[in-house]
């Protein structure tokens, strides 16, 4: 084997520890994110809730990152360097799904705003209360930022 080929294959199978790493990462970030910002309040819809828009688009990106570990997962066993010739059926379908997700997470944050101005909620508007939509103005101050993280 030449000096080039091996400087190659160290680049090629470096790079997939790198990708395998950045999308561990990703979605043990997002995990903890979503613990401080919690996104299930949207569903259950009490006297407060707890929005913030880039937790959406993180969330929305979770699949897309579990597919590049995997793809990276591929290129690491892969013997040499050269593309691949042929994808997996199962790759294309994950693909598709986690683009989708992605897309739709990236557009929900957009809408549910304007689902809020709409809706009887109000915004607290108050330094580390942005995040928070209340019923009644006066609950902003009851609000304990930390209320369903869990313990």
């Amino acid at each position: 084997m030449n000096k080039k080929y091996i400087q190659q294959w160290l680049i090629f199978k470096g790079g997939s520890i790198i990708l395998m790493a950045v999308s561990l990462c990703y979605v043990y970030g997002v995990n903890d994110l979503v613990e401080t910002f919690n996104t299930k309040s949207l569903i259950v819809l009490g006297d407060a809730i707890e929005y913030s828009g880039k937790v959406i688009i993180c969330i929305g990106g979770i699949p897309m990152f579990i597919w590049v570990f995997f793809f990276a997962l591929k290129m690491l066993f892969k013997k040499g360097i050269e593309p691949f010739k042929k994808y997996t059926t199962i790759g294309y379908i994950w693909m598709v799904i986690s683009v989708v997700s992605f897309v739709l997470g990236f557009i929900a944050s957009f809408v549910i705003p304007f689902i809020l101005m709409v809706s009887p909620y109000t915004s607290c508007n108050v330094g580390k209360y942005s995040s928070y939509y209340v019923i009644n103005p006066d609950l902003c101050k009851t609000i304990v930022p930390d209320q369903w993280v869990k313990k």
